[in-house]
């Protein structure tokens, strides 16, 4: 054989082997396909079988059980069926696996299933047709109950927004910021309760179907009077929200204002409370002195600000028309305390700046008596130390100390009598110290 014709074979051969694995290939797709088919289906047929007999016995005992009660009071019966929705599903689910069984099992279990079946569903349709009413009077509690709790849920709903619409409240910034906040929650709440009364109303005319015309008016009366609430609600809401929120701003700035001159009175009794502020650096007494005539003047500022602000946000609520629940009361009262405040401020300061004034005349006299004293005193101490002719000297010094005032040494033991009543204790002793000894240079000098 050729070189070709064995290449040729090849081929061939390569070819064959591909088309025989292809065609094993599919044949083994087409058999995992039908064995998951299969499988499948016995899953889903065991399934059946399960819910079949689990509803078959259920459903048995329960028809056993509901037969006995047909011979009972009425108030028995109606409690006993009180279910019956439950049973009517487990009815279907039984037939509904039943069929599905009786169409994949072969002949002989499908003929005893369709006897099965026959057999409870005749006892089920008698017994049915003399209790089928319960199911009726069950789905009524059940709306029954739905519209109470439906009703519970608006009026609570109502009863706190229209509360907070006409609750009376004290004028301050966090009364209404939290108040705004309020009103958010329930301008976000209005939709949901709009919702929740179209559900209201419509269990309501369903359950007036079932029950006396006395009940179904005061249904209709409690519904018209929710729906009137509600819209009250949502109409005023909106329009508080707008004129809190304009009042918002106002009453932070008054806030700040308020704060602000408590702060400046604060500032202005650390420094009129300092009893001798003469004793400190004449450049610290100084500066005190800036800032107590400075703090006054802002105190001055924010009680102007603060009349002329309350006067406008109480201006605002007597020609509101929603906000006729706001109490002023309690603002014009701190509008009140801050100007009697400042009034007893204004006396204090003043008070000390007279004291201030007075005290640093007498300590300036003090100091004039006690140069005017040291400066004789230095003239004596000079003349008793000069030397030289003693005729000459004696002449000097008695024409020097006759001359000498005692009014001098008077003047400045008053000036000190007088220091000495406005001066601390402990500052009292050093004072006292200074006027002896130079009381004692002066009798010394005198003396002589």
């Amino acid at each position: 054989m050729t070189t070709q014709g064995k290449a040729d074979g090849r081929v061939e051969e390569v070819e064959n082997v591909t088309k025989f694995m292809n065609e094993t290939t599919s044949q083994w797709r087409n058999l995992s396909v039908e064995v998951r088919s299969v499988r499948s289906m016995l899953e889903e047929v065991i399934a059946n079988w399960d819910r079949y007999s689990s509803t078959v016995a259920s459903l048995q005992a329960w028809l056993e059980d509901a037969e006995k009660m047909l011979n009972q009071p009425e108030h028995a019966k109606k409690d006993f069926f009180r279910h019956l929705p439950h049973w009517i599903q487990q009815h279907t689910a039984m037939n509904d696996a039943g069929n599905f069984l009786i169409e994949t099992c072969d002949e002989t279990i499908s003929r005893d299933l369709k006897q099965q079946l026959l057999l409870l569903n005749g006892r089920w349709r008698e017994l049915f047709m003399k209790v089928k009413q319960y199911a009726r009077v069950d789905e009524q509690d059940r709306m029954r109950k739905d519209y109470l709790d439906g009703v519970a849920a608006l009026s609570t709903f109502a009863e706190r927004a229209s509360g907070k619409l006409s609750v009376p409240l004290e004028v301050s910034f966090l009364n209404v910021k939290m108040f705004i906040q309020d009103l958010e929650d329930i301008k976000q709440k209005v939709p949901v309760m709009e919702a929740q009364y179209k559900v209201v109303t419509r269990t309501a005319q369903l359950v007036s179907k079932e029950i006396p015309q006395e009940e179904v008016n005061e249904m209709l009366a409690t519904m018209s009077g929710m729906k009137g609430q509600l819209s009250k609600v949502k109409e005023c809401c909106p329009v508080m929200l707008y004129e809190y929120q304009q009042l918002l701003s106002p009453l932070e700035e008054l806030e700040k204002q308020i704060t602000n001159f408590y702060e400046s009175v604060e500032r202005v009794s650390e420094i009129i409370s300092v009893l001798d502020p003469e004793v400190q650096p004449a450049d610290v007494f100084k500066q005190k002195h800036q800032d107590l005539i400075a703090y006054q003047e802002n105190c001055k500022k924010a009680v102007s600000m603060v009349e002329r602000n309350s006067q406008s946000i109480l201006k605002f609520l007597t020609s509101s028309k929603v906000l006729h629940h706001f109490n002023p009361s309690m603002l014009q009262k701190k509008v009140t305390e801050i100007q009697v405040l400042f009034q007893n401020m204004v006396k204090k300061t003043g008070d000390w700046r007279k004291n201030v004034e007075a005290n640093s005349r007498l300590m300036k006299k003090f100091e004039e008596s006690k140069a005017e004293l040291e400066k004789v005193l230095q003239i004596a101490h000079c003349c008793l130390k000069e030397k030289g002719n003693p005729e000459e000297l004696l002449r000097k010094h008695t024409e020097f100390f006759n001359q000498l005032d005692q009014r001098v040494l008077n003047a400045f033991l008053k000036a000190c009598d007088e220091l000495t009543d406005i001066l601390p204790e402990q500052e009292q002793h050093t004072l006292q110290e200074a006027v002896r000894k130079l009381h004692k240079q002066w009798k010394v000098s005198t003396d002589m």
